[in-house]
C-alpha cells in the first residue's frame, strides 16, 4: 500500500516568515508474486523384448522421444499456490523394431536376425493409469479414436497405425508427429509439498505374420512421467 511520508522543514525567509516545505515520498510496496513459467523437456527411451515362441520370433523394440511442457506457478495468493503442467505434448516419437530368431531349446532370444512376413503396428498414447484420461489432440500421422489399453479395456487414445512387409528391422518416425494433452493443475497451500504430476503412457501392439501362422501381442502400458522444475 502506497503511503505518504511528510517531512516538515522550517526555514526563515528574509522577512522572518516561516517557509513550510512538504516533501512527499513512497512507502514500501507490496511484495511481488513469485509467478514463473519455465519450459521443460523430459526425454524418454524405453527398450524391451517381446517374444512370440509359436512364431520362433523375438522382437526387440524401443520407443524414444521427448515430452515438452511449461511448468507454471502463480502465487502465493491468499496463502495458496497455483501449479500447472501446461501444454504437455509428446514430440516426434520414434519406434524401432528388430526381429531375431527364438531358440525353442534354450527358450531364449538369439542374436540371429529373422525376418517377419508382415507386421501391423498400433503405436498409442494416453494417460498412464486407467482413471487418468486427459483430453487428447494430435497431428498427422496420429489419429484419435477408441482403442485397446492394457488392463483398462477400450479407452480414447492418440494412435498411429501402420503396416510393413517382409523385413528384419523397421523404424517408424515422423518429425511433425505430436500427441498433445490437456494441462494438469493443482491449487494448494504454499507450504504443501510440490505436487507430483500423473504420468502419460505409451503402448505398442504388434500383429506379426509368419508363413502359415500369425499372432498378436502388446507391450503393456509404458510410463512417460513429467519432472517439472517450478
Amino acid at each position: 500500500m502506497r503511503q505518504t511520508i511528510r517531512r516538515l522543514l522550517r526555514s526563515t525567509t528574509a522577512g522572518g516568515a516561516a517557509l513550510l516545505v512538504i516533501v512527499a515520498g513512497l512507502g514500501t510496496p507490496t511484495p511481488a508474486f513469485a509467478n514463473t513459467s519455465r519450459p521443460n523437456t523430459d526425454s524418454f527411451s524405453i527398450s524391451k523384448w517381446l517374444v512370440f515362441p509359436e512364431l520362433f520370433l523375438c522382437l526387440n523394440y524401443s520407443v524414444t522421444g521427448t515430452l515438452t511442457y511449461k511448468a507454471v506457478r502463480y502465487g502465493p495468493v491468499d496463502g495458496n499456490i497455483d501449479y500447472r503442467v501446461a501444454s504437455p505434448q509428446v514430440v516426434a516419437p520414434t519406434l524401432t523394431v528388430n526381429g531375431y530368431q527364438y531358440d525353442s531349446v534354450s527358450h531364449g532370444c538369439t542374436r540371429k536376425p529373422l525376418a517377419w512376413l508382415k507386421l501391423d503396428v498400433q503405436h498409442a498414447y494416453k494417460g498412464y493409469g486407467c482413471s487418468f484420461n486427459p483430453s487428447i489432440s494430435v497431428q498427422v500421422p496420429f489419429s484419435i479414436g477408441v482403442g485397446f489399453w492394457p488392463s483398462c479395456g477400450n479407452r480414447k487414445v492418440g494412435f498411429w497405425n501402420s503396416s510393413y512387409g517382409q523385413a528384419k528391422s523397421w523404424k517408424q518416425y515422423n518429425s511433425s508427429a505430436r500427441v498433445k494433452f490437456d494441462q494438469q493443475r493443482w491449487y494448494q497451500p504454499q507450504h504443501n509439498p510440490l505436487p507430483k504430476p500423473s504420468c502419460y503412457g505409451v503402448m505398442v501392439r504388434y500383429h506379426v505374420y509368419m508363413r502359415g501362422i500369425d499372432d498378436t501381442k502388446d507391450t503393456g502400458q509404458l510410463a512417460i512421467c513429467p519432472t517439472p522444475e517450478w
